[in-house]
């Protein structure tokens, strides 16, 4: 299995209103794609970091969603407006899950 971690930095006043953009829109669209495993989305409300992870079942399924793709795009795309830096993007395999 693979996954993608995005982390980002958003206002800490502007949290609930990214939870809520994600769960409204990104999440609906993520759950459309092949290979779609499962979506985390780890926040610090003081300090407005976050961290989202994506579970994908190949590499292949992983890499057709990556930054360059419309699908990406869009998603990040919603969240943009409440970030204050750019997004950071690693893709990683899963070697150990339990």
């Amino acid at each position: 299995m693979f996954a993608r971690v995005t982390t980002t930095e958003f206002s800490p006043y502007r949290i609930d209103e990214a939870i809520h953009i994600v769960r409204e829109r990104v999440l609906p669209a993520v759950q459309q794609e092949t290979g779609f495993k499962g979506y985390l989305m780890l926040v610090d409300r003081s300090s407005g970091k976050g961290i989202t992870i994506t579970l994908w079942e190949e590499e292949a399924d992983r890499e057709v969603t990556g930054p360059t793709s419309s699908y990406y795009r869009e998603a990040i795309g919603h969240v943009v407006p409440l970030l204050e830096a750019a997004p950071l993007v690693e893709d990683l395999e899963i070697v150990i899950q339990v």
